[in-house]
């Protein structure tokens, strides 16, 4: 089977295809180091075991991003469906959503496109080659991916492995998830400009929406990943270039922030309809409001002979003030505030474990139960 195959299929069992990568990119780099005496060696700086970028790389980013392909692909295609049997596309307007759905899947399987994000990761790959030369001659930092020889530094047989085969196998995912997420933001954005069947007392409180924005914050597996690599790099820069976590706060959170911007982004092209919507609702729900409370007070006020216990009056304003709630607490974004901050949290928490370099989990225990106690 070509890798390329691999790589690219969702028909191979998640499982078998997490093992057969992992199996590609990070095992060779174990046994090599194993055979070269760097995976534990104490005679170099930077040990294999000890790269947290190299770990996090093969352990956790690649089985993250071939889980992404179950989860965020099934979603597109639930979103779709949706759009094509819920109504809110006008039937008018169902050959162009079509359209733009060919478009999309077109989009993402250019091969041109593929082989330029192929060629970026090769790129992404000889810059890391980089950085760990900076370490060397700037910093003196001896790595399992380096040798020096007649003083020059070469790169061993598990750095070569990594440079060519594992980083740019991993960069490659990636990038392809980047691709797809800007190919589905245009095909939402192509979306929001049909004529939408939308309902202000929808119960999602998004007009009808809101299955776009709880399917969209799924992309933020893919941001997940991008903030392991990133937590990775910073640990292996406070380990071995005397970095402060404290100076790389600011930059975290910034990090995390535009994450989130990034994958609510696309949800904003939606937000011109739903604030006008949400204008027009307002006063003839309003309106009708009124002349329920009207209606109410002039039969259950003023008229005092009527039995209200059998009465459905009462119970049908009461169900209307739902409704009327379900207006007034539409959203602009199809995306709640519970939700938004649920995504902010899963793409900070790579970056908890950074805080163990600050202090130690013995240190982190004794100040929690010092508050508690």
């Amino acid at each position: 089977m070509k890798i390329t195959n691999l790589i690219l299929s969702n028909n191979i069992p998640t499982p078998l295809r997490i093992l057969m990568l992992t199996g590609i990119a990070w095992l060779p780099l174990a046994v090599l180091t194993l055979i070269e005496g760097t995976f534990t060696s104490t005679e170099i700086t930077m040990p294999f075991i000890a790269d947290a970028l190299a770990m996090v790389k093969g352990l956790v980013v690649l089985p993250l991003l071939v889980m992404a392909d179950n989860v965020i692909e099934p979603m597109m295609a639930r979103v779709l469906t949706y759009l094509r049997i819920s109504g809110i596309v006008a039937e008018s307007d169902q050959e162009k959503l079509a359209t733009y759905a060919e478009k999309m899947t077109r989009m993402i399987n250019i091969k041109w496109i593929q082989l330029t994000l192929l060629v970026l990761a090769i790129l992404a790959s000889w810059y890391l080659q980089t950085d760990y030369l900076n370490m060397s001659n700037k910093l003196g930092v001896t790595s399992w991916a380096l040798y020096m020889e007649n003083d020059e530094v070469n790169p061993t047989m598990a750095g070569l492995w990594f440079l060519l085969i594992s980083s740019p196998m991993i960069s490659f995912l990636v990038y392809r998830w980047v691709w797809r997420f800007i190919t589905w933001s245009l095909f939402l954005f192509r979306v929001s400009r049909l004529n939408l069947q939308l309902y202000a007392s929808h119960t999602d409180h998004a007009a009808g929406l809101g299955i776009i924005g709880e399917g969209q914050i799924l992309f933020g597996i893919i941001f997940t990943v991008l903030s392991c690599v990133l937590s990775a790099d910073i640990f292996n820069n406070i380990f071995y270039e005397n970095d402060l976590l404290a100076g790389l706060k600011i930059t975290i959170f910034v990090f995390v922030f535009l994450c989130v911007a990034v994958i609510i982004g696309p949800l904003t092209f939606f937000s011109k309809k739903l604030f006008t919507l949400k204008q027009k609702a307002l006063v003839e729900y309003s309106s009708l409001q009124m002349q329920i409370s009207r209606d109410f007070h002039e039969k259950w006020i003023d008229d005092k002979d009527k039995d209200l216990m059998n009465s459905i009056h009462p119970s049908s304003m009461a169900d209307y003030s739902v409704v009327y709630d379900n207006v007034s607490g539409m959203r602009f974004i199809p995306l709640g505030l519970r939700s938004t901050l649920a995504l902010a949290g899963a793409i900070l928490v790579p970056f908890l474990p950074l805080t163990l370099t600050e202090k130690s989990i013995t240190d982190i225990l004794h100040m929690i139960g010092s508050s508690l106690f």
